[in-house]
């Protein structure tokens, strides 16, 4: 929590809960203003957000970091329909509504950028722009690309072994920080191998085949490491790897806004040592985004990795699209 606290005169974090779209969603809030809304990615929790909270605080607005269902101190619901995109934009605009917020900046990380990009694919009128971290946007196709991607992906690709119902979380679930530990080194810039993808050895087992670090990571201290294996400890892993397995489910739920365009101002800013922008044409829509920004030192955690330059983005994007003060 230290990163929070980076001005004396900055109050800590607001811890919430709200009855939202049938479940309990955690929330964190900080600073007064108008009000940018974070979403998430797998496997995180609000928790990283942490440095982006602190600075929109200081500079007028409000910050609010949710913990996306089946993470941290959301409810984790048992069905898998739960976890569709209609769900989670749902939650997003739930909250907005319980907190009186009739419009909003959306902030969205890796599988939170679903979230992010749908909420304003869907509720245009309700978000002033949209800011995406490592995903960039690409509108719905007709055909479903992402089991297109997984069926000609290697047999031990992550994605494909997700989809296992069971597997997964039985080794994820083993030792929380270890898998942690592994998963943010192997996609960080850190990793001295560079871009690499992740895949199951030869026991199917997908942990023993990640890089590890030597010591403490630089982007992500063992405090820090530690609060967030605490939160997967009592949830587990199963929500995040829902978020997986409704890839189809979404595609079909989806289909009313097939190939449409974002209407409302949208931008970007990833690492160029993400293997993300190695997967078949995702540097290109990157690229394609406004004001795409690419940090050459910054891995797959671009917001732990490189807070100053994520921080710069965003700031410079709400002064153009929702001004403080």
């Amino acid at each position: 929590m230290n990163n929070l606290s980076a001005a004396d005169n900055l109050a800590a974090p607001q811890s919430h809960h709200a009855d939202v779209n049938g479940i309990r969603l955690h929330y964190i809030e900080l600073g007064e203003g108008p009000a940018v809304i974070f979403c998430h990615g797998f496997p995180e929790t609000w928790r990283s957000w942490c440095h982006q909270i602190s600075a929109l605080a200081m500079a007028g607005y409000r910050a609010i970091a949710l913990d996306m269902r089946g993470h941290g101190g959301s409810d984790c619901p048992d069905d898998l329909a739960d976890y569709s995109v209609i769900h989670t934009v749902g939650d997003v605009i739930g909250l907005m509504d319980v907190l009186q917020i009739p419009k909003a900046v959306i902030v969205g990380h890796d599988a939170g950028t679903t979230t992010a990009y749908n909420a304003a694919l869907m509720r245009p009128d309700r978000f002033y722009g949209v800011m995406a971290l490592s995903i960039p946007f690409m509108p719905r196709p007709q055909r479903n690309m992402m089991n297109a991607m997984i069926a000609a992906a290697p047999p031990g690709f992550y994605m494909r072994y997700f989809q296992s119902p069971a597997a997964p979380e039985k080794e994820l679930d083993a030792d929380p920080r270890e898998t942690l530990r592994r998963i943010y080194f192997h996609n960080s810039g850190d990793n001295p191998a560079g871009p690499s993808g992740m895949e199951t050895d030869a026991s199917g087992h997908l942990l023993p085949s990640l890089a590890t670090p030597d010591g403490e990571m630089t982007f992500l201290p063992d405090d820090e490491l530690d609060q967030a294996a605490n939160d997967y400890r009592r949830t587990g892993f199963r929500g995040g790897l829902n978020g997986y397995r409704v890839f189809d489910l979404n595609w079909k739920l989806t289909a009313p806004w097939s190939d449409m365009a974002l209407t409302v101002p949208a931008t970007f800013i990833g690492g160029d040592r993400d293997i993300v922008m190695h997967f078949p044409g995702f540097r290109q829509a990157a690229e394609a985004m406004p004001q795409a920004e690419f940090v050459k030192t910054a891995g797959h955690w671009i917001q732990k990795e490189a807070p100053a330059a994520v921080n710069a983005h965003l700031l410079r994007f709400l002064r153009q699209v929702l001004p403080a003060g």
